[in-house]
């Protein structure tokens, strides 16, 4: 709680008027310490998270509304024993977020695509209509309703199993050479690759593969597909 009240001790809120079209029409900037989370709750707008400027302090954080059209009501910004809850109830204005390092960030939204670059911490992202990129030094989990994944993950160690799912659309993961995981991947319209050299087995339009690379120490990677194509793949270190 002590970290609560240091976080909103230095946040400040301005509302900026005369903006074009592509300029933000509020903006917030605070402070969140490591091993904090930020939320969003997104009613269906896009979302856009990236690292601090290099110019802000580390661990500083920023919220930006661009309106689409007519100015909405800004999001709400609130406390919580693990971070901060970012509210954005209208459709009609995009959010941009940056993510200090070592924060975890939560996107749960109704529609829009969510891009996530650079962010130093974890990801657990959703949108039921739009696709999910995202690019971690940390892990990431995701899920859609309508749209693709693609997520490209640095972390070598993670709580459990990871899950990615999608109803209709593709899954692309890029996971670091290193890491040791079981796998689990399974779609029900689609096909499966991967450069990991598991071999898997089909049956209709559905095909499944389950595996261990290296000796996984009870961490998983989980991704399901009821109808499109999955592609796990290693990244290989650079020449």
């Amino acid at each position: 709680m002590k970290q609560t009240l240091l976080l909103f001790a230095v946040l400040s809120t301005t509302a900026l008027s005369g903006c074009s079209g592509s300029a933000p029409y509020v903006r917030t900037v605070g402070e969140l310490q490591p091993g904090m989370r930020m939320e969003l709750r997104v009613a269906g707008a896009q979302v856009e998270a990236y690292a601090p400027l290099p110019k802000q302090p580390t661990q500083a954080y920023t919220i930006e509304a661009t309106a689409l059209a007519a100015l909405p009501p800004p999001p709400s910004i609130v406390p919580d024993a693990r971070g901060i809850v970012v509210n954005a109830p209208s459709r009609l204005a995009d959010l941009l977020v940056r993510v200090p390092p070592g924060v975890d960030l939560v996107v749960r939204s109704a529609g829009g695509d969510i891009d996530v670059s650079n962010v130093g911490g974890n990801a657990d992202l959703a949108t039921r209509r739009g696709s999910i990129h995202a690019l971690l030094d940390g892990y990431a989990q995701a899920r859609v309703g309508v749209g693709n994944i693609t997520a490209t993950m640095g972390a070598l160690a993670w709580p459990g199993t990871l899950h990615f799912h999608v109803d209709k659309g593709d899954v692309t993961l890029f996971v670091a050479a290193n890491a040791q995981f079981h796998v689990h991947m399974q779609t029900a319209h689609g096909t499966i690759f991967t450069n990991y050299g598991l071999r898997g087995t089909s049956k209709g339009t559905s095909e499944r593969i389950d595996g261990v690379i290296g000796k996984a120490n009870g961490q998983g990677i989980s991704i399901v597909v009821r109808n499109g194509s999955i592609r796990l793949l290693r990244m290989m270190p650079q020449a």
